[in-house]
């Protein structure tokens, strides 16, 4: 018997660059209901990159719920893979992947999922309980940075009888981002909310999302794509492409309203900025953070925003309604320039 010399390994191999955050591949989800068998999901591929805000967007019981519930770890694929950080799921222990929902994966339920006889504070603090790591004073302070993110922090010390559906919905993504997930799962954001409240929600998220969380949304709210790096269709348990998928929460008429509030909430946000820096400008002030900017806009103002403060300023520069640049969240203003002169 003649022994071959094993190859060398291509270094490159060594390396394993995390392309997709999520991966999806070949998908089925059958429930039994007695001898019945009831297709959920009928071959779904898909990937998601890291840092994406994902909808998946359909009508009611067309699978969006179910494939999210797989992605987090709560219920098995029929047939099928899902990877997380190229770790194939079905390979975990039950020890496993309870330690992964724990330390890598936010939940944000329709419902809220808050315990009644606790207050906003202490059910914030659950996911951190559980992790171990942190004294209880430590997750006091977290927690209270967290509701202090979510403008809820005065509300602190309110069960959950106390608080309104938005602000109980800003507690469950306070609780969400506790254990500083990396995947943020959300069933249905705003499907409880009023519009106005919903809109809020998902400035919000949207927010959240770019701090660097990969975001994937289960929603049949047609307001949330707005808010979406990329939508993908399910009908029936199938992604669809090329097709507009009916029986969504937001009509017509409700989508040129809501747009036509935010391109108003913009003129208005457009006109504060740059009251804000004709007046630095004629104090000689030439270097303004953009945070400072930002502060002196009326808070319902940014709420309603359709995008992104800083990248509002990026604009108003490329449009030369600014004169300057922006540098590391400063903005720098030309001293010749006249076009802010009022």
């Amino acid at each position: 018997m003649v022994l071959r010399k094993p190859k060398p390994i291509d270094q490159n191999l060594r390396k394993i660059t995390i392309q997709y955050k999520i991966q999806v591949t070949g998908v089925y989800k059958t429930y039994l209901l007695g001898t019945t068998a009831v297709p959920a999901l009928r071959g779904i591929d898909l990937n998601i990159k890291p840092g994406e805000f994902l909808g998946l967007m359909g009508p009611s019981g067309c699978g969006k719920t179910t494939l999210l519930n797989l992605i987090g770890g709560l219920d098995y694929p029929t047939r099928g893979k899902i990877f997380l950080d190229n770790r194939d799921m079905s390979l975990l222990s039950e020890n496993q992947l309870a330690d992964l929902r724990r330390d890598n994966i936010g939940y944000v339920f329709q419902f809220y999922n808050l315990l009644p006889l606790l207050t906003a504070l202490e059910n914030v603090m659950i996911p951190l309980h559980f992790q171990g790591t942190l004294s209880r004073r430590a997750r006091k302070r977290k927690a209270m940075e967290l509701l202090k993110l979510v403008k809820l922090d005065e509300r602190s010390h309110h069960t959950p009888s106390e608080l309104s559906g938005g602000e109980q919905q800003r507690v469950a993504i306070a609780r969400a981002f506790a254990n500083d997930p990396s995947i943020v799962l959300l069933d249905e954001p705003t499907g409880d909310l009023d519009s106005k409240t919903g809109i809020e929600i998902l400035n919000l998220l949207r927010d959240l999302n770019r701090k660097g969380a990969t975001f994937v949304s289960a929603t049949h709210d047609a307001a949330v794509s707005e808010y979406c790096t990329r939508i993908i269709h399910i009908i029936d348990g199938k992604i669809v492409k090329g097709l507009e998928v009916s029986g969504l929460k937001e009509t017509d008429e409700m989508r040129e309203a809501r747009l036509s509030l935010q391109a108003e909430y913009k003129e208005r946000c457009e006109r504060k900025i740059l009251e804000f820096i004709r007046t630095e400008k004629s104090q000689n002030i030439l270097e303004i953070r953009i945070t400072k900017i930002k502060d002196s806009i009326n808070e319902e103002i940014l709420k309603n925003l359709p995008m992104y403060f800083d990248d509002l300023v990026s604009e108003l520069i490329e449009k030369e309604e600014i004169p300057g640049k922006i540098k590391s969240g400063v903005l720098y203003l030309e001293k010749t320039n006249n076009v802010l002169e009022g």
